[in-house]
């Protein structure tokens, strides 16, 4: 459940989790895939278990999971087969197959495979902060957030959400804290970075277990390369990279909080999602909230 990436959006009006919203997401409940369905995407309980309810609030946060299950079809058997039926075609017809047939027939081999196509599983956790109003998914790409968000929003009627972040790309803020050699307190500039040309020369650098204070980096810079992602401490409790774009990625839980974590008491496995749950949404709400200061001020003064 701990996630490893977040994608963040902030409510554009005010937000409230309806007494009948759980019974909304039971319509989109999971369910497997049937023959011939080449996927299925719906809501799990947090617990992964059927008959358990598909949110769990602490506070005034809410733990969504969302499960996808898609049908693995290679495009190599799909193209052996369709080989077959176009050379049969091309040989009863003495020309070759129009366009638009080939294209049904593709499909109609695609059906008839289905059933023996394996399955991909995958699921994607969903946070609503109810206090601060944001919505936070663990994902590393728009695509696959916006995937889980759209579900949402077909269950509830409306989702009024916007990305989070300044308007102004991040790679200004970044490429000024690597010229000034810190980031804003209570952030501390951590080892990795990606550095990216401009204009014609769109080379790309990117740095694992860096000093990002050093000559090197520095050189960099004086050669107009800009950070599009930076890598950043939140003291002893958080580390992750930030990108151009406000998505936080390669989320590390430091000492702190597998100290907190080690600290609390569970018999069973919902009593210790209660207490995960707990920490990671109120470690999260406090470091959006310090990340949200610092870019704001950063905004307003240009830097």
């Amino acid at each position: 459940m701990w996630f490893k990436n977040l994608r963040v959006y902030q409510f554009t009006q005010p937000f409230t989790w309806a007494d009948d919203a759980e019974k909304q997401l039971e319509e989109r409940r999971f369910s497997p895939c049937a023959r011939h369905e080449p996927m299925s995407f719906g809501w799990v309980s947090p617990l992964n278990d059927e008959d358990a309810p598909l949110t769990l609030q602490v506070g005034q946060h809410l733990l969504l999971c969302a499960r996808k299950e898609e049908k693995v079809m290679p495009a190599s058997a799909v193209q052996i087969e369709l080989d077959a039926v176009r050379e049969a075609y091309q040989q009863e017809h003495a020309r070759p197959m129009p366009r638009k047939e080939l294209q049904a027939t593709k499909e109609d081999v695609v059906q008839r495979l289905l059933p023996q196509a394996l399955s991909r599983h995958s699921v994607i956790w969903l946070m609503i902060d109810l206090e601060t109003q944001r919505v936070l998914v663990d994902a590393s790409s728009a695509s696959r957030a916006e995937e889980v968000t759209a579900l949402l929003r077909s269950c509830l009627g409306s989702l009024p959400i916007r990305p989070w972040g300044p308007e102004n790309s991040g790679e200004f803020f970044f490429t000024d804290w690597l010229k000034s050699k810190k980031s804003p307190a209570p952030f501390e500039l951590g080892t990795d970075a990606e550095l990216r040309g401009q204009g014609e020369e769109e080379s790309v650098v990117k740095l694992k277990d860096h000093d990002l204070t050093s000559d090197e980096i520095s050189l960099h810079l004086e050669h107009n390369k800009l950070c599009l992602q930076l890598g950043l401490n939140w003291g002893e409790r958080i580390s992750f990279m930030l990108t151009h774009d406000y998505a936080i990625k390669r989320i590390h839980f430091l000492d702190v909080i597998k100290d907190a974590r080690d600290a609390d008491e569970t018999e069973t496995r919902a009593e210790q999602l209660d207490a995960d749950f707990a920490i990671m949404s109120q470690e999260f709400q406090q470091l959006l909230n310090q990340l949200n200061a610092i870019l704001t001020d950063a905004s307003a003064t240009g830097e």
